[in-house]
């Protein structure tokens, strides 16, 4: 059973439940659960998102590629969508997402499948500026590694 079959099936599914889940609870109660788990998930990537930005900079700054944190970040971001989603399965599943040991887990497996492995590259430049009463006026003299070391074979 491929993806496109759970594509198809999935809702269906989906709808089962919330109607299951409504005739137990009342049609009320179940439209009042299904905005909440919006508004929470609405909340987790507002807030998600602040601080995996907050903390790759921090991660930056000490000189350490972000990697695991962009993925952590991006796991609770796609929970809090999933918890969105109108529907009980789809919220159970976002909330999974969301659990730290869960999140490493998954991390893991995305990283060994190579699918998510980050390029390395350095680009190193000098700017000046031209004319110092215009400050719009600026020139890029961009030298990268290589040429660099070109430079100091010549000497």
């Amino acid at each position: 059973m491929g993806l496109p079959f759970w594509l198809l099936v999935f809702p269906f599914i989906e709808l089962f439940v919330l109607i299951k889940v409504g005739s137990a609870i009342g049609a009320f109660n179940t439209i009042a659960l299904i905005i909440l788990g919006s508004v929470v998930g609405l909340g987790i990537i507002r807030r998600q998102g602040f601080r995996t930005m907050l903390n790759a900079r921090a991660q930056m700054n000490q000189g350490m590629l972000p990697g695991t944190e962009m993925l952590s970040g991006f796991l609770i971001a796609m929970g809090g969508f999933l918890i969105m989603l109108p529907g009980f399965i789809t919220d159970i599943m976002g909330l999974v997402l969301l659990v730290s040991p869960v999140q490493q887990w998954v991390i893991r497996r995305m990283l060994a499948s190579g699918r998510w492995q980050a390029q390395h590259h350095v680009y190193e430049g000098e700017f000046y500026r031209e004319d110092k009463e215009d400050v719009y006026s600026l020139s890029i003299n961009h030298t990268t590694h290589s040429d660099r070391n070109d430079d100091n074979k010549q000497h």
